[in-house]
């Protein structure tokens, strides 16, 4: 008996140090895909800047296809710029530049995509790219503070994220 329970012990601390070294190996490559993660996510955030910045350059070259009447008003329609993940200031510039003013102002607290800041616009109604009339309204949804997320559920970094 005394010879089995010493087997047991001896197979038990193999099979503990075997644990042991799977636990750290574990450890590496969660650190490693947590580096990973995090210069995954810079680089989204670097490429939805310049996303931004080309949308900007792309929409400042576009003018307004509305006429001038008699009155010196302006007539006809805009094409809505894209305003999203601007800050409220710069979006409301954007829009007076285009032809069009704000609307009804939302703000919404919760979670925030990446490249999103709080006071940055999350959503706008008309869709960026819409032919609207001259003067209208867009409605803006204005992001509160909140924690970062990828903005899809099949996003590459959704795959790292404790959000699965």
């Amino acid at each position: 008996m005394k010879t089995q329970l010493e087997q047991r012990l001896t197979e038990l601390r193999a099979e503990y140090e075997s644990g042991q070294k799977i636990l750290k190996d574990i450890e590496l490559k969660l650190a490693e895909l947590e580096d990973r993660k995090k210069s995954l996510s810079e680089t989204l955030l670097r490429i939805s800047g310049a996303i931004d910045l080309l949308e900007e350059v792309l929409e400042g070259r576009e003018g307004t296809q509305g006429l001038e009447d008699r009155a010196g008003t302006v007539t006809g329609s805009v094409e809505v710029p894209n305003v999203m993940k601007q800050p409220l200031e710069k979006a409301l510039k954007t829009l007076e530049e285009a032809g069009l003013r704000a609307g009804e102002i939302i703000e919404k607290k919760g979670i925030l995509p990446i490249g999103v800041k709080a006071g940055d616009i999350l959503r706008q109604e008309p869709e960026p790219g819409t032919d609207y009339p001259v003067g209208s309204a867009v409605k803006l949804t204005v992001a509160a503070k909140g924690k970062y997320l990828p903005p899809e559920k099949n996003s590459l970094c959704r795959a790292f994220s404790d959000h699965s």
